[in-house]
């Protein structure tokens, strides 16, 4: 499972609501019994708002030198708040009730749904299966497994048959009547997705 982490979406928004947000994160710290030592004052994260602040009302003019004076003050809240994420997430120990209680947001956690599904038709030659998946973005690799399907009654276990980059495979070899389940699983960068509901066919 993915870890909890602090998002440092915050650097991205607008400094008005930087200023909004960076002094409720203050009034969240301040008495938290979780984050008890801070690796900067709250008295100097509270002057680098305020400092922001000022900065950016003065920018309203639109002069070139309080426009660049605004992003210098921006620049060095975010540089105090990146600190301040970090500290948070190192102490909070991915869990993400605390990260909450400091007033940053968590990342989200990946939802890894099945949206895979898989074909299955006869192959080049007798014996033959080629199964395929839909081509996917954020899709590194597909892994492929099979199974026999029994005709006395007891389930046979799945066989991994391969991985590929490729979102199709011919399997060879396949006993002819006999009838195969096949299912195929995508390697993402959030991990690996479950297996697709089988497909059945019988081999000729």
């Amino acid at each position: 499972m993915k870890k909890t982490k602090v998002a440092l979406n915050f650097i991205q928004l607008s400094v008005g609501k930087k200023i909004i947000l960076y002094r409720s994160i203050v009034g969240c710290l301040l008495g938290n019994d979780y984050f008890l030592i801070l690796p900067i004052s709250l008295d100097i994260v509270t002057a680098a708002i305020d400092a922001l602040e000022t900065a950016s009302a003065a920018a309203e003019d639109g002069s070139h030198i309080n426009l660049a004076l605004r992003k210098d003050a921006e620049n060095a809240a975010d540089e105090i708040f990146r600190r301040l994420a970090s500290y948070v997430e190192f102490t909070a120990l991915y869990d993400e009730t605390i990260i909450i209680s400091s007033g940053f947001s968590p990342t989200k956690q990946p939802v890894i749904s099945i949206k895979e599904i898989i074909t299955a038709v006869h192959g080049s030659h007798s014996g033959a299966i080629k199964i395929s998946t839909p081509s996917q973005v954020r899709v590194y690799s597909h892994e492929w497994r099979m199974r026999k399907v029994s005709t006395t009654g007891v389930v046979n276990p799945w066989t991994h048959i391969t991985t590929t980059t490729q979102c199709s495979y011919e399997v060879t070899g396949l006993e002819v009547s006999a009838t195969y389940e096949f299912a195929v699983a995508n390697v993402t960068p959030d991990g690996v997705s479950d297996y697709c509901p089988p497909v059945s066919i019988i081999v000729i």
